[in-house]
C-alpha cells in the first residue's frame, strides 16, 4: 500500500536499480570501444588507456548526476542539481581543451628525425 500512496518512491527505486544494471552496461561498452581501438592502424596502448580513463569520468559523472537528480527532494534541488552539474562539465571541458592544446603544442615543438 506504501507504493499506492507515494507511487513517486517506487518510479524512484525502480529507477535507481535501472542505473545499477546501465553501469554494468556501459562499462562492458567501454571495454568494447577500447578493445576496438586496438586494431586500428597506429594505435598506441597509452593513448587507447586514456581515451578509456576519460569515458569511464564521463561515465561516472553522468550516473553521480543522475542519481543525484533521482533523489532530489523537489524541483529546487532538482534544479540547482543541474545547474551544478552543467558548470562541472562546462568546466571540464575547458580542462579537456587546455590538455588537448598543450598536446597539439608539443607534438609541433618535437624535433623531427629523418
Amino acid at each position: 500500500m506504501g507504493d499506492e500512496k507515494n507511487p513517486f518512491e517506487a518510479v524512484q527505486a525502480m529507477m535507481l536499480e535501472n542505473l545499477e544494471k546501465v553501469q554494468g552496461a556501459t562499462q562492458s561498452y567501454i571495454d568494447m570501444v577500447a578493445k576496438a581501438m586496438g586494431g586500428f592502424p597506429g594505435a598506441d596502448e597509452d593513448r587507447i588507456a586514456n581515451f578509456k580513463a576519460y569515458l569511464e569520468r564521463q561515465a561516472a559523472a553522468n550516473r553521480d548526476f543522475v542519481e543525484k537528480l533521482l533523489r532530489a527532494k523537489d524541483f529546487q534541488e532538482a534544479f540547482r542539481i543541474q545547474v551544478e552539474y552543467f558548470q562541472s562539465q562546462l568546466k571540464a571541458a575547458a580542462e579537456d581543451a587546455r590538455e588537448f592544446g598543450t598536446k597539439i603544442t608539443s607534438s609541433f615543438n618535437r624535433p623531427t628525425t629523418g
